[in-house]
């Protein structure tokens, strides 16, 4: 006789947040085959329009270091004083400012409406870029550029963390994060096939033409995203599931979180989100691997360029693998993170890698282990990003208060960014020693702040093993290490 396939077993809650008990009414069961059906059919739809979007934006904001040694420097004036740093951080101001309000909205106007007018709209941005003349319409045009793209990432980390159970989604979010690392180490060689469009078409020089390519493409991703996106899992206009397998996808993560109803941002969440200490840890982390990640999108091409001699195509050219690098070992991590339910450990051990990398990069003297260090410092920060996101969203509870947190944590990460670029000065090209210590020094905090984590979480673990708290009105519920 065929054994029996091991089945899954959900109840939906009842309104009130409390379980309901099990009846033929309430119960949705169905053997594993069903669920990694329904999860794949999740996966396909929502992970690699994301990720494609994401490598589209993460090349939008960062081109501008590969048009810098292709002429933009001399053409607009960006190598004068502190021109480059302020054309860098103006990005960073409109990105924090409209994060949160962003995720305010995104569930009341639906993820594929809101998600696809902000890319067409820093597509626009972007290829307006291709035609100025001054460095101080590039400020102004990447100021538009911060505030359009705002609302993109954090809304997609939300509208990811919303559709999987705690322990399946840092694989989700490195799959999202990673898709556009890998495939944006390639955005440079891309720019290097680009530029040489001006070579018969003399009209605009090859950093224009970076711009207005890229850009209008920008514009043709979001149109076709409209048609693909899918929305929260409680909305009425995800069409791609049945009913039935809708019901189940809601069952099973009410049995994980609890009974969590949709609910607005309001005063009092924002309150309690930003009184809560995990946030701000978790924000600490995350700004830390954001700070390394923009130093080597803006500045790595420099870097190996006039730091270790290489020429301008070995330049665009070797920029990709450690991008490549950083996916391989950030996939692998979060593989055995989510196998193992655990985060801390791994943010520490990610934060430590970064560090060696950076001393190796900024601290030796021959190109080819500073080249290698390059590697372990991508993949180092980068592990940052995505192992505190799924950190976060494990030990939040609460539709609301995740949108929020999320918000939170990525606008910090906006400080990140204009860290980076404050502490990268034109004064200390080539190698940039002194912005390489910066990095170094906020990976440490990130390492600290994840010790001090992961005793006070398990402290207060026990707390609630005894009797002596319950979380979030969930009795099973336990804060992830």
């Amino acid at each position: 006789m065929a054994e029996k396939e091991a089945s899954v077993s959900l109840h939906e809650e009842c309104g009130n947040g409390h379980s309901s008990t099990p009846s033929s009414s309430n119960e949705v069961a169905h053997d594993s085959k069903f669920e990694k059906r329904v999860l794949r059919k999740v996966d396909v739809r929502l992970l690699p329009i994301l990720g494609a979007l994401y490598t589209i934006a993460m090349v939008d904001r960062s081109n501008i270091s590969v048009a810098r040694i292709s002429g933009l420097d001399e053409d607009v004036g960006l190598n004068v004083g502190d021109r480059a740093s302020v054309a860098l951080l103006v990005f960073f101001i409109g990105y924090m400012i409209f994060e949160l309000p962003s995720n305010m909205i995104i569930h009341r106007v639906g993820a594929a409406n809101w998600i696809a007018l902000i890319v067409f709209a820093w597509g626009l941005v972007s290829m307006g870029i291709g035609f100025l003349n001054n460095w101080v319409a590039l400020a102004v045009l990447r100021a538009f550029l911060g505030m359009f793209e705002a609302g993109f990432y954090p809304g997609c980390v939300y509208l990811i963390s919303s559709w999987y159970k705690r322990y399946e989604v840092q694989k989700r979010l490195a799959t999202f994060f990673m898709t556009g690392s890998a495939l944006s180490a390639f955005a440079n060689i891309f720019a290097l096939g680009l530029i040489q469009i001006s070579k018969t078409h003399t009209t605009y020089k090859g950093w224009r033409w970076i711009y207005i390519i890229e850009g209008l493409l920008t514009c043709v991703a979001a149109v076709v995203a409209w048609f693909i996106i899918v929305d929260f899992p409680d909305s009425h206009r995800n069409k791609f599931l049945t009913p039935e397998e809708a019901a189940f996808v809601k069952a099973r993560l009410a049995e994980d979180r609890g009974s969590e109803e949709r609910g607005k941002v309001t005063w009092a969440i924002f309150v309690d989100t930003i009184t809560d200490w995990k946030v701000w840890s978790f924000s600490l982390m995350y700004a830390a691997g954001a700070v390394g990640v923009y130093a080597f999108l803006f500045f790595l091409p420099l870097i190996l360029r006039n730091g270790m001699g290489y020429s301008q195509e070995l330049a665009f050219v070797l920029s990709a693998p450690p991008a490549l690098f950083s996916v391989v070992e950030g996939m692998a991590v979060s593989w055995l993170a989510d196998k193992m339910r655990l985060r801390g450990p791994f943010v520490i051990v990610q934060g430590v890698v970064a560090i060696i990398g950076l001393c190796m990069t900024g601290f030796l003297e021959h190109p080819v282990p500073r080249y290698i260090g390059t590697f372990l410092g991508e993949a180092g920060v980068n592990g940052l990003v995505v192992t505190t996101l799924a950190w976060q969203a494990n030990n939040l509870r609460g539709d609301a208060k995740r949108a929020c947190a999320t918000a939170v944590l990525i606008t910090l990460s906006g400080l990140g960014g204009i860290y980076s670029s404050l502490v990268f000065r034109q004064q200390d090209a080539p190698d940039y020693i002194p912005g390489i210590i910066a990095v170094m020094a906020i990976c440490i905090a990130a390492v600290v702040a994840a010790c001090i984590s992961i005793i006070l979480l398990k402290w207060e673990n026990r707390r609630v093993d005894e009797g002596k708290k319950i979380i979030d009105g969930l009795v099973d519920f336990r804060y992830t290490i």
